[in-house]
Parts: C-alpha cells; structure tokens; sequence
C-alpha cells in the first residue's frame, strides 16, 4: 500500500525522536518474519548493534523493542491491533499505534491495557523514553 503524505512525514517526526544518538539502531520498514510470517511494520527499534554493509539481509527473525505502526486512511484499527498481539507473543515489548486524524499516540506492552495519549508527555519505560506529542504532531 503506498504512503499517503501524513504516513511518510509521521514516520520521520517519529524516528526522529527515536533517534538517541548511539542507544538504539533504527529500521524504517523492514520486513520482520515472526513465526514464518511476514510483517512489515512502519519503524522496528532494536538496541545498538554494528551493521554489517556487506552482508546485507532482505529481512530478520529478531524481534525488536519497539514497533511502530502509523494509522493509514484506509486501514482498520483492529488491523493494526492484531498485529500488535502477534508482536508481543513473539517477544516485541513495545507497540506503539499511532492515529494522524486525532493526534494520538496508543501505547501497547500488554494488549489488554493500552495507554493512550493525545497531549503532553507519556513514557515508554522499555526504551527509557519520554515523549512529548506535539514532538511528533507539529
């Protein structure tokens, strides 16, 4: 599905404020194969290893921290949150959905008990990050 405008400047506001120097390496949609599927989420955080430019991989097994999936104008919420449950049983532990219409940000580490947030600041405790909204919706 391409990229609407919203969806591209959303995932670099995003990995902008991701981006913490040298802690994590940051993967913009990188297929991820959990259990012999292939997923394809938006930004995928792993801690900070050395990239290896020569033997480059068309996707990984590894999940990630952190999982970012930015809300597209045709897609369902509960697409995005089945994929979050799938996610975190194969070891992801952190999603976070992000809604561009209603500037919001819903963060998922279990997925009977998201935290949403519109305004202000919220804190991803597994990458030690807090963020403020208006940092990615402005």
């Amino acid at each position: 599905m391409p990229l609407s405008c919203n969806h591209s400047y959303l995932a670099y506001r995003i990995a902008k404020v991701l981006d913490q120097g040298e802690k994590y390496n940051l993967h913009i949609e990188m297929t991820l194969d959990l259990n012999g599927t292939d997923y394809i989420p938006d930004i995928a955080l792993y801690r900070k290893e050395q990239i290896d430019f020569l033997h480059d991989k068309i996707k990984t097994d590894k999940p990630p921290l952190l999982l970012v999936e930015i809300l597209s104008p045709k897609q369902a919420v509960n697409e995005i949150t089945e994929k979050f449950e799938v996610y975190l049983q194969a070891g992801v532990k952190s999603c976070w959905l992000v809604i561009p219409p209603t500037k919001t940000i819903v963060l998922f580490q279990d997925i009977q008990q998201p935290l949403s947030c519109s305004s202000g600041c919220f804190t991803d405790p597994i990458v030690e990050l807090e963020v403020a909204v208006e940092d990615i919706f402005s």
